[in-house]
């Protein structure tokens, strides 16, 4: 961390009483103001800069990636990658005097070196890159507690947090000071106190284990913010993994936290035009909350995958309080050197990754669209893709009855990571594939009424428009939305490829009917929020892995072409609603071409 000495206290210089007898009285108007200023109390220096640079959601991209995150394979175009961040930081640190680099969370999942490392290349790095503090995010959990502590906690140099994770016996003496509710960092005579906290949803998005309990985050951070107070720390960032919606709410509701460093739902925040890159902001960087006190608190996020390097400077006065705030994320393209030491350590680590990046499975002539801003947004031809490799592998012998088994499949945009390029000569790779889906998870196969499957399609679309990864993509089935009607009353159809049929067709889903279904693991457990499937599904038989099933169906075609559809529309009433996310980057590529 960047130390700076305690800015000097000031010192008047006394004035005796007899010297003041020998000066003549005509010299007291010019003395008065400086008895005047004498008699005040010193209250030290007027205000106080502190520089936040700050990442979230990296999911393991440790390398520089293509613009959409995915693979590089144009040099001069790709961005990101830790040596590239490390450059920068190191460049800011070297002009400023008080630098916090912070993470809010997210590190673990998202490409091959997860699946290999599994965390080691997590810790490694961020001790590189000299992390001050972390927020846990849900996907810490993904290798269970176990998982999170070695290597991660085990082995980091700064402290990780989390407010709102209460440990219970037998975990509790286990983890017992690997993870914190606060930290006091010191700058000379400043005190910055960093408070962390974690999605209450985690135990549905992860598997964190029975013995940690996800607590409200406003109440649990306001008991660790007034602790803080307590110990004299008037200068406090939240830090934490709840989404944008959840860090505006805790810089509204939380009495004493000034800053507000968040993740999740890799936001993008940025001021002013032209936009560094295609990213469309959702508000301005900072964005400002009025709290309930009247006070005004700046929120940031810097979008995912390492792409940005957030980047807030905030003045503070004597109280600790905000006094001004700017900034604005900072795109690391190739004008930014990645600093050789660290890309020396890079390749000395891929070697080992060598092998899933040189097996090739197949080829794609088309653009495959894993993306966020796509696939939690409406049907994407990534999403089309891996649930026809569900199905395919779920093909049987037909009999006189039935074409096959089970027609229909469904899988959450969430469990969809990356999108593949099709411009690397069209060649997909074991490690291309390892990024879109990195979670190894299986693709199972259930049993449920008709009536189950609409709720899960209600639920899929009862947040829309939050970049939750709860929103279906599908196959087999054709669903219409009406997004103008309230949660819960959002489905206007829903039509499914029947199975005893010589020639398939789509038929209108009925309530009472049984149906099987494809979909992962994580669904048929409830995650994302879909219990109902979960506690209503009549049958459930394990399946094969995720890559396998997908590896083997893209070997099987050798060729992949797939397109969007129609298997997921929105009705004409709210067709504009649920394509505002698409029309305001054509807006706003539009007023950058009038712009320049």
């Amino acid at each position: 961390m960047c130390r700076v000495p305690g800015f000097p206290r000031a010192r008047a210089k006394a004035v005796s009483p007899t010297w003041l007898a020998r000066r003549s009285w005509s010299a007291l108007p010019g003395l008065l103001p400086l008895l005047f200023l004498h008699a005040l109390p010193w209250t030290g220096v007027s205000s106080w800069k502190l520089t936040i640079l700050h990442t979230n959601d990296l999911h393991s991209r440790l390398e520089q990636t293509s613009d959409d995150s995915g693979k590089c394979l144009v040099v001069p175009k790709c961005v990101g990658g830790v040596a590239r961040l490390y450059t920068k930081v190191q460049e800011i640190r070297r002009a400023e005097p008080n630098v916090l680099l912070l993470d809010a969370g997210d590190q673990y999942q998202g490409t091959v070196w997860f699946t290999v490392y599994k965390g080691a290349e997590v810790a490694h790095f961020m001790n590189a890159l000299g992390y001050n503090a972390m927020a846990l995010g849900n996907h810490e959990f993904d290798n269970g507690v176990e998982g999170l502590l070695n290597p991660l906690l085990k082995e980091v140099k700064f402290s990780v947090l989390s407010a709102n994770i209460k440990a219970q016996e037998p975990l509790a003496s286990q983890i017992s000071g690997y993870y914190l509710p606060y930290e006091i960092l010191n700058f000379g005579q400043e005190k910055v106190g960093i408070v962390g906290y974690t999605s209450k949803e985690t135990p549905v998005l992860s598997k964190p284990g029975k013995y940690l309990i996800f607590e409200d985050e406003i109440p649990s951070l306001q008991i660790q913010v007034d602790k803080l107070k307590t110990y004299g720390v008037n200068k406090i960032i939240a830090l934490g993994h709840s989404g944008f919606e959840m860090d505006k709410l805790i810089a509204q509701k939380v009495k004493g936290v000034d800053v507000v460093v968040g993740g999740h739902t890799n936001t993008f925040l940025y001021t002013g035009r032209p936009l560094p890159s295609k990213e469309v902001p959702a508000g301005d960087y900072p964005f400002i909350v009025t709290a309930d006190d009247g006070r005004k608190v700046p929120v940031v996020q810097a979008y995912a995958f390492g792409k940005y390097l957030g980047y807030l400077q905030v003045e503070f006065n004597n109280e600790g309080n905000v006094v001004t705030s700017h900034g604005n994320p900072i795109l690391l393209n190739s004008s930014i050197q990645e600093d050789p030491g660290i890309k020396a350590e890079i390749d000395r680590w891929r070697v080992k990754l060598d092998n899933y990046s040189k097996q090739e499975l197949g080829k794609t002539i088309v653009y495959l669209n894993g993306s966020t801003q796509s696939c939690r947004f409406r049907e994407c031809n990534m999403g089309n893709l891996i649930c026809d490799a569900m199905i395919n592998n779920n093909l049987r012998h037909p009999d006189e009855m039935t074409w096959n088994h089970v027609s229909m499949c469904i899988l959450n945009s969430g469990g969809i990571r990356a999108p593949i390029d099709e411009q690397n000569n069209g060649t997909i790779t074991w490690e291309n594939l390892a990024a879109v889906l990195p979670f190894g998870g299986t693709f199972d196969l259930i049993e449920l009424k008709g009536s189950t499957l609409k709720k899960a399609f209600e639920h899929s679309v009862h947040r829309y428009g939050q970049s939750s990864g709860e929103f279906l993509q599908v196959g087999g089935i054709h669903v219409v939305y009406d997004l103008k009607q309230s949660p819960g009353h959002r489905v206007s159809s829903i039509d499914v490829l029947c199975t005893k049929c010589r020639e398939p067709i789509y038929v209108p889903l009925q309530m009472d009917e049984v149906y099987k279904i494809v979909l992962p693991s994580f669904l048929a457990e409830g995650g994302d929020g879909f219990q109902m499937i979960k506690d209503e599904s009549l049958k459930h038989d394990s399946g094969d892995q995720d890559i396998n099933v997908v590896s083997e169906y893209i070997n099987k075609m050798r060729v992949v072409y797939p397109a969007v559809e129609g298997r997921i529309r929105f009705s004409s009433g709210s067709h504009l609603q649920a394509n505002l996310f698409i029309f305001s980057v054509i807006a706003l590529a539009l007023s950058l071409v009038l712009y320049q």
